[in-house]
């Protein structure tokens, strides 16, 4: 009787079925979980790259601004540096100096000024002027930082007055003319004033500057 089996052979085979069916069950419910850890870390790991990539965009974008800034910053500091050049070399540091010491050297008591007028032009240099010779009472300069840039300046002077006698004009526009840094003075125009007391008179010349840029 110990060897009789008392256990339906179709029992057993549901029991196998059964425990197949529930380690396939396992073993599909790990493999979706794994699918979807992997979904989960390769979404991750895709955002991750997404925050890094966005990071250095706006990193590059902003080097790129900054280095606009610089080359920007550079060129107005070059610009400012050749006005500054220009603009020492225009003011002639001594030239107006040297005027008030000539005209304090040739006035006296039988003339008297009524109208001082320093003009000064400044012009760029046509690319060809080396060979052309300059105009009259006409200066050319470079100045320093200037990117060699060639420069033309005139600086002219008008000078109105009174008179005792039209010698006295003569004697003063002479002595004038001989003073430092003060070149083709000219009369250009003279007649007895109202009431024929004094002579009127105008003359015009220019500054020719000797002395260094400060």
């Amino acid at each position: 009787m110990a060897d009789i089996d008392m256990i339906p052979r179709e029992y057993r085979d549901g029991v196998r079925v059964r425990r197949t069916l529930r380690l396939a069950g396992i073993a599909l419910a790990v493999v979706v979980a794994a699918g979807a850890l992997g979904g989960i870390g390769l979404r991750w790991r895709s955002a991750a790259l997404e925050r890094n990539a966005v990071v250095l965009e706006a990193a590059a974008t902003q080097e790129q601004a900054d280095n606009t800034r610089a080359t920007q910053a550079q060129a107005e500091r070059g610009r400012r540096e050749q006005e500054q050049a220009v603009l020492r070399t225009l003011r002639r540091k001594g030239e107006l100096a040297a005027l008030a010491q000539g005209l304090d050297a040739a006035l006296n008591d039988t003339v008297w000024l009524t109208e001082l007028r320093v003009e000064r032009d400044i012009q760029g240099a046509p690319a060809n002027a080396a060979a052309a010779p300059l105009p009259e009472d006409t200066e050319a300069f470079t100045a320093p930082g200037a990117a060699n840039q060639a420069w033309r300046l005139r600086s002219s002077i008008e000078v109105s007055g009174q008179a005792a006698s039209y010698d006295a004009v003569t004697a003063f526009l002479s002595a004038l003319g001989r003073q430092p840094g003060i070149t083709h003075l000219r009369l250009v125009g003279s007649s007895a004033a109202a009431g024929g007391q004094a002579i009127d008179f105008r003359a015009t010349g220019a500054l020719a500057y000797k002395g260094e840029a400060p």
